[in-house]
């Protein structure tokens, strides 16, 4: 197999919530509209329904609703087509169904045209033929409340510590609490999150684009909006109604003991930088007075479980706690309060994809699927890099390390390694070298391929003034090589978002465990094309100058419209999932103080889409290694206080992609 690296070209220096309260909503709005406009004159269609006689009040009905009963049927037969045949279809059933019901289609058709009948009538037809044996084994694999009640009855697990879960960037439902004219309808309304997300990008975009944003200058809410993350654990086990994201963790915690005393959500407004955070909200300065409690009533430490970003708001916290500048609990305050820190799916060295979405407003998988669709139908690429550049929490993934992590014109650490086993005989498929972040193909007029350093270099022009002045106020993304620069920015808030620039706290007592997925395709690099000539543009809001370049390569086997795969979960690539658990953290440098490290991999085995939509009990991708089923066995195990037993479990090339980066 070929590695192919570009060195003609050369680097410049550029670089479930409740939805019974939303339809209650929805409901008295719209009778309060329906009885104002009693008064008012009547509607050309009332009065053409008026001049009809019964029969053609009937036909002029039902051709009214022709089109939306056409899309709701297009939907249930697309859906019942991708379960069909699934051992797990009454599952499957029951989640188009909520789905239907949170969206109200119900209101929106005829009493005549009840989608409760036509479910009924799926969930029989595909009933017909079903293996029950194989039906059976399924239901038990990926029952709810597993492998909690299996552990409970084979290992006789029991809470034993506080569970404080942190979610990851977009995860946390964002609800309204703005009261001006525009914004009253929506308050206490989530604007990220449910199906009143969806309602307002459908049919009040402006407004939901006003709401979302954050100003420019300040980083905070614009002038006359308010948007905070919603509370409880309802503000991230679902997206939607049936699209899980804690749920499944928080049922098997559940079966274990836990409650809403001793089990908490700490959801906070992801859109913001963790410096603004504690500065608007207090979130760190909550989370450590809660622990504090938890242990004054308890008398035992707290397990902090985290996913995605959440790991990095974690580590952010512990030199916040410690810092004189900070929470002042001094430098033992993390032993003698935190018993383990578990990181689902972590981004230590930041994502490439939060570098496109920031560079042109393009990425794949940044969002959930259903939000992404929604966002890239109705909104341009532009628009999107505004709204991105707005949120300033994204800096904080960003990649860290730059090109002594993510490789140089010559090549990269986790560039294809040749297998022992190969077949020589086989023609082998060319691959690009990941080292080149931005790539420009070679017809590229006045552009230079760029590494990751170059690539940031490239984005830092591509800011306007205000969103480049926050960054640097918020983040640094270098590396440290001494401990003279650790101590220098011990208390500077900038580096505690970069593990390769500070260190683990002074917590001898505490286990930092990483529990990851691979062997999803992932988004690792990107081809780029000139949107416009002068990447020198000062004016304020312009468009992005470069965008990914989807033009076909399929001589090259990792390329797929201009984005070049690599390993990972299928969002955060291999290097920065598992660098710092498998070989940084495991070096004096970066954790002085002895942290006990333990890295738990998961390979993706995803079951096919017609026998679950989500992958079933061992896809371990970014978002459904949630309810992967050997990840939530060793939570729960840690959280029961039996988190010595685990070990080290290595099934990827991490271990040989760290021996090729020259880090001390």
């Amino acid at each position: 197999m070929t590695v192919t690296v570009d060195t003609d070209a050369p680097s410049t220096s550029v670089n479930r919530s409740s939805v019974n309260n939303n339809s209650n909503n929805n409901s008295a709005l719209r009778n309060r509209g329906k009885s104002k406009s009693k008064s008012k004159t009547k509607s050309e269609d009332e009065v053409l329904a008026g001049s009809l006689q019964p029969q053609q009040k009937q036909r002029v009905g039902r051709r009214r609703w022709f089109f939306v009963l056409g899309i709701v049927l297009g939907f249930l037969v697309t859906l019942a087509g991708v379960v069909y045949v699934n051992p797990m279809q009454n599952t499957h059933i029951g989640r188009i169904h909520a789905i239907i019901g949170d969206f109200e289609i119900a209101s929106l058709v005829p009493d005549t045209l009840m989608p409760d009948d036509f479910i009924r009538d799926i969930s029989q037809l595909l009933s017909l033929g079903a293996n029950k044996e194989e039906q059976q084994q399924q239901q038990r694999a990926s029952e709810d409340f597993e492998p909690a009640l299996t552990l409970v009855a084979e290992e006789a697990l029991e809470k034993k510590h506080s569970v404080i879960i942190v979610p990851g960037i977009i995860s946390s439902g964002l609800e309204s609490w703005s009261t001006g004219n525009g914004s009253r309808a929506y308050f206490r309304q989530r604007m990220w999150g449910t199906s009143t997300m969806f309602k307002a990008i459908l049919l009040d975009k402006e407004s939901w684009v006003r709401h979302m944003m954050l100003d420019k200058k300040t980083g905070l809410d614009p002038d006359g909006i308010k948007v905070r993350a919603a509370q409880g654990l309802d503000a991230a086990d679902y997206f939607i109604t049936g699209y899980w994201i804690w749920g499944k963790a928080i049922e098997n915690l559940a079966v274990l003991g836990y409650d809403c005393t001793d089990m908490e959500l700490a959801a906070y407004d992801w859109r913001l930088s963790y410096y603004d955070l504690e500065r608007r909200d207090q979130y760190f300065s909550g989370l450590q007075r809660r622990i504090e409690q938890s242990l004054r009533v308890s008398g035992k430490k707290t397990v902090m479980v985290a996913h995605s970003m959440g790991s990095q708001v974690i580590h952010y916290f512990m030199k916040w706690v410690e810092s004189p500048k900070g929470g002042k609990g001094g430098r033992r305050w993390v032993n003698d309060h935190i018993e383990a820190v578990v990181s689902l799916a972590g981004t230590p060295l930041g994502v490439p994809k939060t570098l496109a979405s920031l560079l042109s407003g393009e990425q794949r998988e940044t969002v959930q699927p259903l939000a992404s669709y929604l966002l890239e139908h109705f909104m341009d690429r532009n628009e999107l890099a505004r709204i991105f550049r707005s949120w300033t929490g994204l800096g904080s993934l960003l990649p860290k390390g730059g090109d002594a992590v993510w490789g140089d014109l010559e090549g990269a650490p986790d560039d294809w390694l040749p297998r022992e086993d190969a077949n020589a005989t086989q023609e082998e498929p060319r691959l690009v070298s990941y080292g080149a972040q931005i790539r420009f193909d070679d017809d590229a007029d006045g552009f230079a391929n760029q590494t990751m350093d170059g690539a940031l270099t490239l984005l830092q022009r591509v800011l306007d003034g205000d969103a480049l002045r926050l960054m640097k106020r918020d983040y640094s993304f270098g590396v440290f090589r001494t401990q003279a620069e650790m101590d220098a920015h011990a208390d500077d808030h900038r580096v505690w978002t970069n593990p390769l620039q500070h260190q683990l706290p002074n917590a001898p007592d505490m286990t930092l465990f990483c529990l990851y997925g691979h062997g999803a395709t992932t988004e690792r690099a990107y081809y780029y094309t000139a949107d416009s000539a002068d990447l020198q543009q000062e004016e304020t809001g312009a468009p992005p100058a470069l965008r990914i370049h989807k033009r076909s390569r399929p001589h090259l086997a990792n390329v797929d419209i201009g984005i070049v795969n690599g390993p990972g979960d299928g969002t955060v690539p291999l290097l920065s999932l598992g660098y710092m658990c498998g070989s940084g953290w495991r070096k004096p440098l970066y954790n002085p103080h002895g942290v006990r490290v333990v890295t738990r991999e998961f390979a993706h085995s995803p079951l096919a889409a017609f026998k679950d939509i989500r992958g079933g009990a061992a896809a371990a991708d970014h978002i459904n290694i949630l309810g992967n089923r050997d990840a939530t066995a060793d939570i729960l195990r840690i959280v029961a206080g039996q988190g010595h037993q685990l070990t080290d479990r290595f099934s990827s090339d991490i271990l040989e992609f760290a021996k090729r980066i020259n880090i001390p």
